[in-house]
């Protein structure tokens, strides 16, 4: 944001009131010599006398020092002996001992009246005035002699009351202004100089002409001072007015201070507008500002066809260096900055807003190429609330509202910002296209923006044809960090996400949230905690690294972990892991490095656990280092027809895939399943449970133990294939295909013609038959089949 103020145009009231003084000082001056001249005239000349005389000259000295010297063409003494009159007057006025200074009077005509003190100028005065840096220089050498030449007519001194007063225009030439007004008064006494009205002074800045106007003008030639009323002064198509000005000069007659107030307002020559009650302006030996204080509510608006700029303060001040170069502006209480931009580079019928509200801002400035001040750094403090704003003619309007107690911002160029770093309360809102809106929270922050494109034309004044709006491309805080991240309202499947880190970091080019330092996300679906997440704000996704623990929550009755249950169990699902991966819009999470995951007595650990919602399914195995029984799952579940009783069953394989739409589990790989009756051992194995509605109609039966929310799940059967290997207490069965069924309480174990399955106990020894079924209500064996077709039933000993 680039602030301008055209080198201070009330440095031109300035520089004008500063010559009006010196040249109020000079006619103070030439008054009170004509004054003593018109006291002293008639004794001088002879006016008791009558008499004519030609090519009259007269001097006085006072101690070996001229103090003035009268020569008339010309000199008329009337007989009534009260008035004189001289011709082509020349009057010479010594300064003091010292001074060098020749002050010169010119007239065609002066008339004396002697009986009422009134001293009288019959057409125009000419005065040349020596000014006061005519006198020595530093070092005590005769300085350069600069002359003020004043032209009156009508001039009227009152010998009585010290008066000096004409109704007629005057008209003053100083060696680099011009200046004239309409009526003039001087009273001696008070040493106050009065220009009574159409006051006009005419100088240059830069070989430029600057004119300053004012209705009225008052000089104190004791207090140094200058008065101004309803001033205006005009340079480069520029105007600045007040009601009025008083202005502070120093002894060697530049000015020190200018005092405005009232309606103070300056137009700049690109339109922009600045308006304040007061305004205190500090000058140098040089009446170059140094310091300006503005107060009684500051205002400043600038437009153009591609942007607009308006701001507000109750007050301000600006410090100036050397060649009244502008070098900070700082604005108090109630501070707020609004740049509009109308057109983008990109889109030509899109806008862009950019707002600053603080209770104060410090603004530094540089100077850039063109040696106009630029602002360089910008410090809000105080309530700070930066917004930026974009809305698109193609699509919605995004915002980003970025609020602390105190923000700096970095600039480039005066008015695109680079860098926004904030302390104290920090906060960042952002209102994405889609209706989404992300709100972060922490200590401090650090934004960073995309730099400006190089392809655009640098701005010749202080707007260009077309820029480019704010946009963020990296955003980082720390301390205490917190995000909320709430889907748009079309997003009705979707619930808020909460997070909460040390540091956050955001990209914008991938949109990629870095959270370290204990982070932690939840919606009302997971709680996951990790040492780093990496979430995606674009499509939710989200990878979490080192000691990653997850929990997937419930929504009212429904299960909301991507395989809903594990083996029908009940209540949160929990995960540990080195890291994971979760996709957002397939419901698919991957977590790696022995992971473990729970649910109730329901267990499962494996190097890798994959997690399906769309499928809703579970599949756990190994990775390249893995070796055999890389997967252990832990099933809690109740067996049998009659018993009933729960039990705690552990299977080891190498792989697992557990799909809860069908409520079964395939084990694969060199299978071991341990029950508290018995061990099952074989290539793979199916693990189906009961159906819920088959639960739930038991356990209303009474026939169970009670079914319901808290219940385990109950195996429907079991099929193990593949070098089946069955060992229960002093048994033990080998054979191809292994079925248990709950409602029979059976396990049939079967092999093929070329290798039958067998039996062996320590009292029976080895039994083959065509199928071997083991009964769990009374833990007999029957052998079935064979060429005999016998029945054989063993028991095993209890």
């Amino acid at each position: 944001m680039r602030i301008t103020i055209k080198r201070l145009r009330l440095l031109i009231v300035g520089l004008a009131c500063l010559l009006i003084a010196v040249l109020g000082g000079f006619i103070v001056y030439a008054r009170y010599r004509i004054r003593h001249i018109g006291k002293d005239l008639p004794g001088k000349l002879g006016i008791n006398i009558e008499r004519t005389a030609d090519g009259f000259t007269y001097s006085q000295s006072d101690k070996g020092h001229t103090l003035f010297t009268i020569h008339a063409s010309k000199l008329v003494q009337f007989k009534d002996n009260e008035h004189a009159v001289l011709h082509d007057v020349a009057i010479t006025l010594y300064g003091p001992p010292g001074t060098n200074r020749e002050d010169r009077v010119y007239g065609s005509d002066f008339d004396y009246d002697q009986k009422n003190g009134i001293a009288s100028a019959k057409g125009e005065v000419q005065i040349d005035l020596q000014s006061p840096a005519a006198q020595q220089a530093s070092g005590g050498e005769p300085g350069e002699k600069r002359t003020i030449h004043i032209k009156a007519s009508g001039l009227v001194f009152n010998q009585k009351t010290g008066i000096a007063t004409t109704d007629q225009p005057v008209e003053f030439q100083l060696p680099k202004a011009a200046g004239k007004a309409v009526g003039a008064s001087f009273d001696s006494k008070q040493g106050v100089l009065v220009l009574d009205k159409q006051v006009e002074l005419t100088t240059s800045a830069n070989g430029e002409p600057a004119i300053v106007h004012a209705s009225h003008a008052q000089l104190l030639r004791d207090s140094r001072q200058t008065f101004l009323l309803n001033a205006e002064t005009e340079f480069r198509n520029e105007r600045s007015t007040a009601d009025q000005a008083i202005i502070y000069f120093r002894q060697d007659g530049s000015a020190e201070r200018i005092d405005a107030k009232g309606n103070v307002h300056t137009v700049l020559d690109d339109g922009a507008q600045a308006t304040s009650q007061t305004a205190n302006i500090a000058l140098d030996g040089k009446s170059q500002p140094t310091l300006a204080v503005l107060g009684g509510g500051v205002n400043f608006i600038a437009k153009d066809d591609a942007q607009s700029m308006h701001g507000n303060a109750v007050e301000g001040t600006i410090t100036f260096g050397p060649e009244a170069t502008l070098r900070h502006a700082q604005f108090r209480n109630a501070v707020s900055f609004v740049n509009q931009q109308l057109k983008l580079d990109n889109d030509p019928h899109g806008s862009a807003t950019r707002q600053v509200s603080a209770m104060k801002l410090d603004v530094d400035f540089t100077t850039g190429l063109d040696k106009k001040a630029v602002a360089q750094k910008a410090l809000a403090t105080g309530n700070a609330v930066a917004t930026l704003r974009t809305l698109s003619s193609k699509g919605p309007e995004q915002s980003s509202t970025i609020s602390a107690d105190q923000l700096l911002a970095t600039l480039s160029g005066g008015n695109a910002i680079q860098q926004l770093d904030g302390s104290g309360h920090t906060k960042i809102v952002d209102q994405a296209q889609d209706g989404a809106t992300n709100v972060s929270t922490g200590d401090v922050l650090r934004i960073t923006f995309v730099p400006q494109s190089k392809e655009a034309a640098p701005a010749k004044s202080r707007t260009s044809a077309s820029v480019q709006a704010a946009q963020i491309d990296t955003a980082v805080q720390e301390g205490n960090v917190s995000l909320t991240q709430t889907p748009a309202k079309s997003a009705k499947t979707q619930s808020p996400l909460h997070a909460t880190a040390k540091r956050a970091e955001y990209h914008a080019s991938d949109q990629v949230l870095h959270l370290t330092g204990n982070p932690r996300i939840n919606n009302e679906s997971i709680d996951l905690s990790a040492q780093l997440v990496d979430y995606h704000r674009d499509s939710g996704d989200a990878t979490a690294k080192g000691d990653v623990k997850a929990t997937y929550l419930r929504e009212g009755n429904q299960q909301t972990a991507p395989a809903a249950s594990m083996f029908g169990g009940q209540g949160p699902v929990h995960i540990v892991a080195a890291s994971a991966d979760l996709q957002h819009a397939s419901g698919d999470s991957i977590f790696r490095g022995q992971v473990r995951m729970w649910q109730g007595a329901n267990a499962v650990a494996a190097p890798v656990i994959e997690l399906s919602r769309a499928q809703q399914t579970l599949k756990a195995h190994g990775d390249a280092d893995s070796k055999a029984h890389a997967v252990d799952t832990t099933i809690a579940s109740t067996m049998g027809s009659k018993r009933q009783q729960q039990s705690v069953i552990r299977v080891k394989s190498d792989a697992l895939v557990y799909s809860d739409k069908d409520r079964r589990g395939d084990f694969n790989g060199d299978v071991v399943a341990i029950a508290p009756d018995g061990t099952i051992r074989s290539d793979r194995a199916q693990f189906v449970l009961r159906p819920v509605t088959q639960q739930k109609a038991q356990g209303q039966s009474g026939t169970t133990s009670q079914a319901g929310a808290s219940a385990p799940s109950q195996i429907d059967r079991i099929v193990a294939e593949g070098n089946v290997v069955l060992t229960q207490p002093g048994r033990k069965g080998e054979g191809e295909k292994l079925v248990y069924t709950s409602a029979e309480g059976r396990y049939v174990l079967t092999g093929t013609a070329a290798n039958p399955p067998r039996i062996s106990d320590v009292a029976h020894g080895t039994t083959t038959g065509a199928a071997l079924i083991f009964n769990d209500q009374d833990d007999s064996v029957e052998v079935s089949g064979g060429q005999s077709a016998a029945v054989t039933r063993t028991r095993a000993p209890k």
